[in-house]
C-alpha cells in the first residue's frame, strides 16, 4: 500500500493558504482519479483506491500541522503497514523558491513542523514532495513564517499553483510508483 498524505492544517479559515497545499493537491488527485469521497477515520480524512496495480490510500490529517505524524502514526498502526519507504508526504516548503519542486527522500524537517513531527515517529526515511512557496515579498519584507505560510496566494500566484496541482495528479502514476526522474521531467 501506498500512503499519500498531502500536509495542511483543518478549517475553512486555513483553505487555499500556502501550508494548505498538500491537502489541495489531495483534493484534486481524488477528483481527477475518481477516488471515493473522503471520509473521517483516525482523526484524517482518508479515500482509497486500487489504482496503476497498487493500494493507494490518500490521507489528510485532521489535527493542526506539529501534529501530522501522530495522525500518520495511528493510520500506520490500523493498517499494520510496516514500510516508511512506502509513505509520500506532499507539503509546502518557505526555503524553496516559488513555484519549484522537489522531491527527496532521507532528510531532514528543515524548518517544517509537520515534517518534523513524521520524523520524530517514522524516522527520515520517507518520500517527500516539496512545492516552493518562498517569494520576493517573504524575502524583502521580513515577514515572520509562521504568519506567511498562513497567507493565501496572490492571484497570479494562484493561476501557478493550481497548474502545479493538475500536473500533480495527472502524473500520479509516475509518483506511487516512484518513477520520480520522469515525473520531475513532466513538472
Amino acid at each position: 500500500m501506498i500512503l499519500l498524505t498531502g500536509l495542511g492544517n483543518p478549517g475553512t479559515e486555513y483553505t487555499k493558504t500556502r501550508h494548505n497545499i498538500g491537502f489541495d493537491i489531495l483534493d484534486e488527485i481524488c477528483k481527477k482519479h475518481n477516488f471515493p469521497t473522503f471520509k473521517k477515520k483516525l482523526n484524517s480524512y482518508y479515500s482509497q483506491k486500487d489504482l496503476f496495480g497498487k493500494k493507494i490510500l490518500l490521507v489528510k490529517p485532521m489535527n493542526f500541522m506539529n501534529l501530522s505524524g501522530l495522525t500518520l502514526k495511528k493510520t500506520y498502526d490500523f493498517y499494520k503497514l510496516k514500510k516508511t519507504e512506502n509513505l509520500i508526504v506532499i507539503h509546502d516548503d518557505l526555503d524553496l523558491k516559488f513555484p519549484l519542486l522537489r522531491i527527496k527522500s532521507n532528510g531532514g524537517h528543515g524548518g517544517h513542523n509537520g515534517v518534523r513531527n513524521i520524523i520524530d515517529f517514522f524516522g527520515k526515511d520517507f518520500y517527500r514532495i516539496k512545492i516552493g512557496i518562498k517569494n520576493s515579498i517573504y524575502s524583502e519584507r521580513n515577514i515572520p513564517a509562521d504568519k506567511f505560510v498562513l497567507d493565501r496566494f496572490n492571484q497570479s500566484e494562484q493561476e501557478i499553483i493550481n497548474i502545479i496541482i493538475k500536473k500533480i495528479a495527472e502524473n500520479l502514476e509516475f509518483i506511487v510508483k516512484k518513477k520520480f526522474n520522469l515525473f520531475k521531467e513532466i513538472i
